[in-house]
């Protein structure tokens, strides 16, 4: 059985897979999806992280809606592993919200790195500030990729 590393993505990561706004981020960012491609991590995702992407990469970014259904097939070929939004891990998300000061959404992708004994990896700076006392949670920047699990 394999003991490939097990991440939660992050929108602000994957974000960086498409806006090339260069630097140490989206280095790491990049190693992080051939990481994935090549078999090395599992990752997964809430499939909130679809509506934002979409939404980072149209208001913030400003690509046209060509570019953003392009990001989004880019996406669906990954070997992402989707989660539907659940009623647990929504309450979940609730209380870490609570208690941390952060939106529910952000908390949701936390809550289930939290259930799924998984690491959610952000590049979102105030998120991390907000949740630095739990654990499963890393900044992209200090992420390993080189680390295995054993």
């Amino acid at each position: 059985m394999s003991t490939q590393p097990a991440y939660v993505l992050d929108t602000s990561v994957a974000v960086k897979w498409f806006a090339n706004e260069g630097g140490t981020e989206q280095a790491k960012a990049d190693q992080l999806l051939d990481a994935l491609g090549k078999g090395e991590c599992i990752l997964k995702a809430p499939e909130l992280l679809l509506f934002e992407v979409a939404n980072a990469l149209m208001i913030s970014h400003k690509f046209p809606s060509a570019k953003v259904l392009d990001s989004l097939a880019f996406l669906r070929k990954l070997k992402i592993e989707v989660e539907l939004t659940n009623w647990p891990t929504l309450t979940k998300a609730v209380e870490l919200a609570s208690a941390c000061g952060a939106t529910i959404y952000d908390s949701y992708f936390l809550a289930l790195a939290l259930e799924t004994d998984s690491v959610l990896v952000t590049a979102d700076d105030v998120f991390l500030r907000k949740t630095r006392h739990l654990p499963k949670i890393v900044s992209l920047r200090l992420l390993q990729l080189t680390e295995r699990t054993q």
